[in-house]
């Protein structure tokens, strides 16, 4: 993932600039971790948003569908 990318989810999640200039710094500091940077972001206050858990989470493919048509039957 690019800076520029990590720069562009915190700036739609509503990131403020110094707080992304800060995580900015540290990512260039240390390298990108996701658990890490989410836990800086707890820390200001913000959601997570690199996790993988909420991207995993949540999302269930399984769907019901019904009948919504009559059918005619021979008697």
């Amino acid at each position: 993932m690019k800076i520029s990318d990590i720069v562009f989810e915190m700036q739609t999640n509503y990131v403020k600039d110094e707080d992304i200039e800060s995580i900015v710094a540290f990512i260039e500091k240390n390298g990108f971790n996701a658990q890490k940077v989410d836990d800086r972001l707890l820390a200001l206050g913000y959601d997570a948003i690199f996790s993988d858990a909420e991207i995993d989470g949540g999302y269930d493919t399984r769907e019901k569908i019904f009948n919504h048509r009559k059918h005619l039957a021979d008697e």
